[in-house]
């Protein structure tokens, strides 16, 4: 007999929504939504068959009272702002896909990774150039530091983090890709035989494939499962996706699927020009993207800006310095030690709150190798 699913949520077109999404995928799951407290403690309380997993906005549970208590699970739906507290949370606007996995974990049994527990934060850019491979490998290599286990999704249709990772197994995304087609069921197996480490950054990641075809004909939706499937495993604190420049439909996707965006720009005329008019696009306000990104400004050399910002808000919430060394560097290695480029990357990491677990002795120790290295950021001479 399949699994009893019920659905709580005060709106009517996003539960329906959601109930049609899940029946689709699990035909033999029984799946019942409801938009009103009274209406759910009924069904809890008088209901024949015993729910295997209810799912629904906070407040909701809460108005239905210990009548929850009959569901063996429970799942709490975040608006984004705050998770609840008593029960495990998954952020309630992402993609359909992405949901569904998070249910499927529950029911399995499995802990289901909440906003809290894993972030998934997309470095980006609307122009080329801009340095975003650079700071993705520095941020997870100082995440690391941190504690933090990360995992790195390289989505550059053609790109040269084989310099650092090694070749390894150029069809390990074309393997992940179609086994999760074929056999969702066998996810893990599939991951775990795919997935390798990178000690120095201390990260792991998929092997990058050499043809630029995989990465441009990959669906938004099935994106959206990768990442969801990868965050609700439970393995990871940080998941730091780095896509090339673009303006494709899976670009637009995978932003708002992020619970944040460093949004990379220059000062350059013609990469805030190209921002502004990809936001313009996308309609950021109502795509839900603004309360998102986080822009942040490249290659600084601690003067005045020389272009008007156009973009929103008033300047860019932080600056990272121009490491002019980096113009003949023939190791890739050596992008991931310069030490003003390493303070400002752990200003950043400070400003999307992404904290130490526990501090180290090695962390302060190289801290103080390093010493005080100040970001350029807003407002700060």
């Amino acid at each position: 007999m399949g699994k009893r699913v019920v659905l709580a949520s005060a709106q009517r077109e996003y539960v329906a929504k959601l109930a049609e999404y899940v029946r689709e995928q699990e035909p033999e799951w029984d799946v019942a939504a409801f938009t009103y407290a009274s209406a759910l403690r009924m069904e809890l309380q008088e209901g024949n068959r015993s729910v295997d997993l209810l799912i629904g906005e906070a407040d909701l549970l809460r108005e239905a009272g210990a009548a929850i208590d009959r569901a063996r699970k429970v799942l709490a739906l975040a608006d984004g702002t705050m998770a609840a507290e008593e029960w495990a949370s998954i952020d309630q606007y992402q993609p359909l896909p992405v949901l569904m996995t998070a249910i499927r974990t529950a029911i399995a049994g499995d802990r289901v990774a909440s906003a809290n527990e894993c972030r998934i934060i997309t470095v980006f850019s609307a122009s080329g150039g801009t340095g975003k491979t650079t700071l993705a490998l520095n941020m997870l290599r100082q995440a690391g530091e941190r504690g933090l286990r990360t995992f790195y999704f390289n989505l550059e249709a053609l790109n040269a983090t084989s310099l650092l990772f090694g070749h390894g197994e150029p069809d390990s995304l074309s393997r992940l890709l179609y086994g999760l087609q074929a056999h969702p069921e066998q996810w893990d197996e599939l991951f775990a035989a795919t997935c390798r480490h990178q000690p120095y950054l201390r990260t792991d990641y998929i092997d990058a494939p050499d043809h630029p075809g995989e990465r441009l004909a990959l669906p938004s939706e099935l994106l959206a499962e990768v990442l969801g499937r990868v965050r609700a495993s439970g393995r990871y604190d940080l998941i730091v996706v780095d896509p090339d420049a673009g303006a494709g439909e899976w670009h637009r996707s995978l932003l708002g699927g992020s619970d944040q965006v460093v949004w990379l720009t220059t000062d350059d005329v013609q990469c805030l020009t190209k921002t502004d008019k990809l936001l313009r696009y996308w309609n950021a306000s109502a795509e839900g993207l603004s309360d998102k990104l986080v822009f942040v400004m490249n290659k600084s050399q601690g003067q005045r800006s020389l272009n008007r910002w156009s973009l929103p808000g008033d300047g860019p919430a932080m600056s990272l310095p121009y490491v002019p060394q980096w113009k003949t560097v023939e190791q890739p290695g050596r992008l991931l030690g310069a030490p003003a480029f390493c303070g400002a990357v752990d200003e950043l990491l400070e400003a999307l709150g992404i904290r130490s677990r526990t501090p180290s002795a090695k962390r302060r120790k190289e801290a103080d190798v390093r010493g005080p290295h100040r970001a350029f950021v807003r407002g700060a001479g």
